[in-house]
Formats: C-alpha cells, structure tokens, sequence
C-alpha cells in the first residue's frame, strides 16, 4: 500500500507542474510576491482555484483521498518559508513559475524518502 500512496502522491504533483507548466505557455502569471504570501498563509490552493477556474483554463485542482488540500498548501507553506527561491531556484517574477520550482523540490524529497536514499 505504501508504493500506491507514493506514486498516487508523485502523479499528483507531476500532473500540478503539467497544469502550471500550461498556464504559463499561455501567457498567464501571478506576481511572485502574491504567490509567496500565499503560500506563507497557507491560501495558495484555494486562490490558484479562484484565479484559474478549471473550466477556463483546465488547470485540476481536485485531489484524491491520499491528497488534501490541507496538504498541498502545508507543502507550499513550507518551501515558502525555508526556501530563497532567487538564490535556490534563480526564479525572480513569475509565482507560476515559483510554483513550479516548488513541487519539483517536493518530487524529489519524496523520492529520497521513498528510496532512503541521500541527495548531494
């Protein structure tokens, strides 16, 4: 059961980066400032629902029973507060793209917690 909540929780956050991913390559943004704030709050999930209703832009939202919303804003909440994204990431503007740089960091410890494997 472990390896099913795993890769339902990876997909989960892969399929977040796609729905991001394809925001952007619309022209579509939200000041990095507004996203980090938001996420320190723990609103992001709620306001990226508000601003990017799926039936406008198809960015999915809906979590399964291994995922809550709870979880993704907790997960946000604490790369915004431990992360320089300038320094880490090289991500200045755009918070979509801030976004991004943050589940990316969650695949990869999830995968260093799965694996027990060390990272450099």
């Amino acid at each position: 059961m472990k390896g099913v909540v795993f890769m339902v929780k990876i997909n989960l956050l892969v399929g977040l980066t796609f729905g991001l991913n394809a925001l952007i390559d619309r022209g579509l943004s939200i000041p990095l400032k507004e996203v980090k704030s938001l996420c320190e709050e723990k609103r992001i999930v709620e306001a990226l629902e508000r601003k990017f209703p799926f039936e406008e832009t198809g960015l999915d939202l809906s979590l399964p029973e291994h995922g809550t919303r709870e979880e993704l804003d907790e997960i946000f909440h604490d790369k915004a507060i431990t992360i320089n994204e300038r320094k880490k990431f090289g991500i200045e503007n755009n918070g979509l793209c801030l976004l991004i740089a943050y589940v990316q960091e969650q695949i990869l410890r999830e995968l260093v917690k799965y694996y027990k494997i060390k990272i450099l």
